[in-house]
């Protein structure tokens, strides 16, 4: 505001929040820390925290692939990679999903780690070293004569060389 040709600042606020800085000789941390305190305990006061409960969801059972149980004799429900649900109910399924979704984001990983070796990844489907090679993209495929146990594995061992430890959450079917 200006009067006269003369600003007026803080000297002749209306509002609370300024009242007490015409009172300041000095200006440092201490007093910025104490006035931060101040306004903090204000808004508090005027907007408390609200007592609410939040009811978690039950009974969903997923399960990062990391605390599961050994997908021996089992089948998938559901698994959720990345925040998107995927509808696959073989491990075989997911194995693949994974893997392709991975190569995508991210391939040279697959080329300076030891996974792209660790899945057989190659770019011929008659390798000598893929006794059933699944394909990948339009270039690659990957050993998929694997059990179920050797698949999540070989999943988490990527998701681990790829920083993805939370980004796999997997349910059983009941």
């Amino acid at each position: 505001m200006n009067v006269d040709g003369k600003e007026q600042g803080y000297q002749f606020s209306r509002l609370w929040l300024n009242r007490d800085l015409k009172e300041k000789s000095r200006w440092d941390k201490e007093e910025i820390e104490s006035r931060a305190n101040i306004i903090a305990h204000r808004f508090v006061k005027i907007w408390g925290i609200p007592d609410i409960q939040v009811e978690l969801e039950t009974g969903s059972n997923e399960v990062n692939i990391f605390d599961a149980e050994e997908p021996k004799f089992k089948k998938l429900e559901y698994a959720i990679f990345f925040n998107q649900k995927l509808e696959v109910t073989q491990v075989a399924k997911l194995y693949i999903e994974v893997f392709k979704q991975l190569f995508d984001l991210q391939p040279e990983t697959f080329f300076t780690s030891d996974i792209g070796k660790r899945i057989s990844l190659t770019k011929s489907p008659k390798d000598d070293d893929v006794r059933q090679a699944v394909q990948l993209n339009d270039t690659y495929y990957i050993e998929a004569n694997i059990d179920n146990v050797g698949k999540f594995d070989r999943i988490k061992q990527a998701l681990t060389i790829f920083g993805f430890e939370d980004e796999l959450l997997i349910k059983y079917a009941d």
